[in-house]
């Protein structure tokens, strides 16, 4: 499963807890609401166990994480964060 389809999934299923049709990778999370303070922690948290990639605290930022395609491109231009 690769990056983007596995943190639409997870933000369906664990920050969502169900599924939305509207949802897309490029969806707004934070304007729209689907993702506040927690669920970005839980988002960084399953990036990492999943991933192995862990996401400083400096790059928690609107622009990185304001959809799924912004956040994965985030991921795939800093592997340097590998754990």
């Amino acid at each position: 499963m690769d990056k983007k389809t596995a943190i639409l999934d997870f933000i369906q299923d664990e920050i969502m807890k169900r599924r939305d049709p509207n949802l897309s990778s490029s969806t707004d999370l934070l304007s729209t609401g689907v993702l506040d303070s927690l669920g970005i922690l839980q988002l960084v948290a399953f990036i990492d166990e999943r991933f192995g990639i862990q996401v400083p605290d400096e790059d928690v930022v609107y622009e990185n994480f304001h959809s799924v395609d912004s956040l994965v491109a985030y991921l795939e231009q800093n592997p340097a964060h590998a754990a």
